[in-house]
């Protein structure tokens, strides 16, 4: 019987050793550098997605270096440095796409910043476009010079107007390398919402690629590292079950997020995922959470369809969905965004 309670014992210590061993392993992984670029104030995902990227930085899995807008709207700024302010992240610079597209207010991003609750503003931004506020393309370029070889992480989930200004922007003070060299260096993987990959009767242009077809055309060209695209019909079959906003968070009537979530559609409604996906696949794609396409390459067309060609040695794929996981996705897409297990 001794023997019998020696050997559990041996195996019991094994199963500790090896689990804190996973976790000093994870406690000791580097953060993944994480540049994000969003159309905040076009669609609500967005602002889930902003949620996303600070629970995810609250576990030490990530940095934001920094946010870029690429809807040609002040308020999206002033959304964006509010948002990041109102999560205790007061130091993440924000870019802004001059001249570029989708200009309207929509719905939620004057509403939210004027919302008062208890006598103050939910949202408290200080950075305004009157106050220097660096065009999108050069804070990435700053931001990209400052980082290691091949370790960033870029997540673009609206039109890629500030991707394709980065691309073929020119040597400056921040780095002697053009656009491309200089994305070829420092970034890992571009991740993406945009284009559509369901069966070829279905397809039709998706919105994002719509926005800007000449700079969507111009990065799956030139972007000369790896590119996983989340196509439209991902987050379209993965909808947000909206009771989560209103239940798993702390004082919920008070946060940005559910306050812009209703003001976005009439309640209840579950929104479709389709940037909350392309941020999952880009922090945890170790997970298996996602199937992706065999290699090959992406290029648009002057309609703005997305037309995918396989090649062993292209550098693009996009995700596929497996029915079978589509409860992990969603519970794991929860987790994400309220932070509650």
């Amino acid at each position: 019987m001794q023997h019998v309670i020696y050997f559990w014992g041996i195996i019991v210590f094994q199963c500790l050793l090896m689990s804190c061993n996973a976790t000093i392993e994870n406690n000791n992984r580097e953060p993944i550098p994480v540049l994000f670029d969003t159309d905040i104030g076009n669609d609500i995902d967005d602002v889930l997605t902003f949620q996303m990227l600070h629970h995810y930085e609250n576990q030490g899995l990530i940095s934001i270096l920094g946010v870029t807008v690429s809807k040609s709207n002040p308020l999206a700024v002033s959304y964006a440095d509010g948002y990041n302010r109102f999560n205790g992240k007061n130091n993440i610079p924000v870019g802004y796409v001059f001249d570029g597209p989708n200009k309207d207010d929509g719905k939620y991003l004057k509403q939210t910043l004027d919302t008062i609750i208890d006598g103050k503003k939910i949202l408290m931004p200080k950075v305004q476009i009157s106050e220097g506020l660096p065009a999108a393309y050069l804070l990435q370029r700053k931001l990209l010079a400052a980082q290691k070889d091949s370790s960033v992480v870029m997540i673009a989930v609206g039109p890629q107007t500030n991707i394709c200004r980065l691309l073929e922007s020119e040597p400056d003070e921040f780095s002697k390398l053009n656009g491309v060299d200089l994305v070829s260096r420092k970034v890992k993987l571009l991740v993406l919402m945009g284009g559509n990959f369901d069966i070829p009767d279905k397809r039709f242009p998706e919105w994002n690629i719509i926005q800007d077809i000449t700079s969507s055309q111009v990065v799956f060209r030139k972007w000369p590292t790896r590119i996983v695209a989340s196509g439209f019909e991902i987050g379209q079959n993965l909808l947000f079950p909206h009771q989560h906003l209103l239940n798993d968070l702390p004082d919920a009537e008070k946060h940005p997020m559910v306050v812009s979530y209703k003001l976005f559609d009439n309640m209840p409604y579950d929104r479709q995922t389709w940037d909350l996906t392309a941020v999952l696949y880009a922090i945890e794609h170790d997970a298996g959470l996602f199937e992706i396409s065999s290699p090959g390459t992406i290029s648009v067309d002057e309609k703005g369809n997305t037309v995918f060609e396989a090649s062993e040695s292209g550098k693009h794929c996009f995700l596929l969905l497996n029915k079978e996981k589509h409860e992990q996705i969603i519970n794991a897409l929860v987790k994400s965004v309220t932070g509650k297990n």
